[in-house]
């Protein structure tokens, strides 16, 4: 009975400093990137706001439903992420999300003409409120790389 009671008291211990951990963390995470892309800014644009193409080109995403001014995509995992768009300029193109893991957000594309193409910046700021999803995040996922892969993906879709 006294090693239950131990194991017990460990445990909900373990779970509570594992929510203080995750409260203590920033609910919000930023992924940057920048590239080069050989196409002008028109072309870019074109592809980045082309949404129902976008799993042609892009990994991980499944289908896209375009309903009104945003869309809706599901994940070759099955997560169902909300878009709609804040701003579609020229050279700024912005957008907010919300998926039904538990992260919401914005997103935005500055295009830059080039003497040899564009220079596209991407920034993505997700918000996870829960506590102990924001310590799953830090674990199983990097903004950066998830900005630059995007990028990668943007860049060959639009040099085709």
């Amino acid at each position: 009975m006294k090693i239950f009671l131990i194991l017990s008291l460990s445990i909900i211990g373990l779970a509570a400093l594992v929510f203080v951990a995750g409260l203590s963390l920033p609910p919000t995470r930023e992924g940057r990137a920048d590239m080069e892309v050989a196409a002008p800014p028109e072309r870019v644009a074109a592809v980045i706001t082309d949404v129902a193409r976008q799993p042609e080109w892009r990994d991980g995403i499944t289908t896209v439903e375009v309903e009104g001014d945003g869309w809706v995509e599901t994940t070759t995992r099955g997560e169902v992420i909300r878009f709609a768009w804040t701003r579609r300029e020229a050279l700024t193109l912005a957008l907010t999300f919300r998926s039904d893991a538990g992260y919401h957000g914005t997103w935005q594309a500055d295009l830059q003409p080039q003497a040899t193409g564009t220079r596209v910046t991407v920034v993505e700021r997700a918000t996870i409120d829960n506590p102990l999803g924001r310590i799953i995040a830090r674990l199983m996922f990097d903004p950066q790389a998830f900005a630059a892969r995007y990028l990668q993906a943007l860049k060959i879709e639009a040099e085709r």
